[in-house]
């Protein structure tokens, strides 16, 4: 775990040490959180559209991967006061378009089909607040522990997990399912893999105890929730560096299953390489 999720916890692996991330660091030193920040993002793009030994041909699932990566991003963003981005789009202007080792990850990711003009076509979600696509982490992060759990065999946490998403969900939906724009987008990301999520499981779940998401559009105010801050709930234990999504879903290797598991719970979305071999794809199965 190199960037922890919280604010003022330590490293359990030290962010040096790692020679993949400090390719991303200014002269491989990355002195700032924000530069450890800007690091990270650039290597998500390398674990998921350049290293990873899965290849992303569906526009659907190179779009999950880009959700979850601004999601992680914006969490951090706003966790950092060395910045003074208002929006995604402010974060990609001063460090992603004109960075050539950003442009090199888009342009040939061979494990990405047509990256570079699937990111171009996202431009309203680029233009969300930080703050706003913050929120959204904690649900990600939530789907997350569910498609692991499910690769890991560990059923048991499910339904608690799937509780606490629905809480998550439920928050946002009430502020920000707004029709025709970019965060009910997101809402029906979310809710399309939380429903496929369960479908696809139903034999290894309960499918009567699991909560159904609420469709209402928002019933409060937007501009009221800008100043409300989500609890952060600690991270259940995800292997890999890149985030697990709609349409992509954590397996891991028996070895490295036998080395991890007493590993605990408790990691950010950013770990060692090295901790997973390869995905699955959850959505074509």
């Amino acid at each position: 775990m190199y960037l922890p999720d919280k604010l003022g916890e330590s490293a359990k692996i030290d962010f040096k040490n790692s020679s993949n991330l400090k390719n991303y660091c200014p002269n491989g030193n990355c002195s700032t959180n924000l530069d450890k920040i800007k690091a990270g993002f650039l290597w998500l793009f390398e674990q998921n559209c350049s290293t990873s030994e899965k290849t992303y041909s569906d526009e659907k699932n190179i779009n999950a991967i880009f959700l979850y990566i601004i999601s992680w991003l914006s969490y951090k963003l706003n966790q950092s006061s060395e910045h003074y981005f208002t929006k995604i789009q402010d974060f990609f202007t001063e460090y992603a378009n004109d960075n050539e080792k950003y442009t090199n990850l888009i342009t040939n990711a061979p494990k990405c089909t047509n990256l570079k003009e699937i990111i171009n076509k996202k431009i309203d979600l680029l233009d969300i607040n930080i703050k706003d696509m913050s929120y959204f982490y904690e649900a990600f992060k939530l789907l997350c522990n569910m498609h692991t759990s499910v690769a890991r065999t560990k059923y048991d946490t499910l339904l608690g997990d799937a509780i606490i998403f629905l809480n998550e969900y439920t928050n946002l939906n009430d502020y920000y399912n707004i029709e025709n724009t970019p965060y009910s987008k997101i809402l029906s990301f979310l809710s399309t893999d939380y429903n496929m999520f369960k479908t696809k499981h139903a034999d290894k779940i309960n499918d009567s105890k699991f909560p159904i998401l609420p469709t209402e559009k928002a019933t409060k105010s937007l501009i009221r929730h800008s100043s409300i801050q989500i609890s952060v709930i600690p991270m259940t234990f995800i292997f890999v560096a890149l985030l697990i999504y709609l349409g992509i879903m954590y397996k891991a290797s028996k070895t490295q299953f036998k080395n991890q598991k007493n590993k605990k719970e408790n990691n950010s979305l950013i770990y060692d390489s090295k901790s997973s071999d390869y995905f699955r794809n959850s959505n074509n199965d």
